[in-house]
């Protein structure tokens, strides 16, 4: 897992949420589920990383956290 990898955080059973990936520590990835540009620390055992995000070419995730990212 690294910085702007495309996640799933797995909340509960039936209950995902897309995000991505701003921060990689030892202990998890702050990850950013919104527009907004502020990440939350979630450990890596409720992170799965999304295989085919190349099919995703715009979001909003992160705002402008991500705009000079290639």
């Amino acid at each position: 897992m690294k910085k702007g990898d495309f996640v799933v955080y797995l909340k509960y059973e039936g209950c995902v949420e897309i995000g991505r990936v701003a921060q990689v520590r030892n202990d998890g990835a702050f990850v950013c589920y919104h527009e907004g540009e502020t990440a939350a620390l979630t450990p890596f055992d409720k992170l799965a990383i999304i295989s085919n995000d190349y099919v995703i070419r715009e979001t909003g995730l992160g705002g402008e956290r991500f705009l000079n990212e290639n």
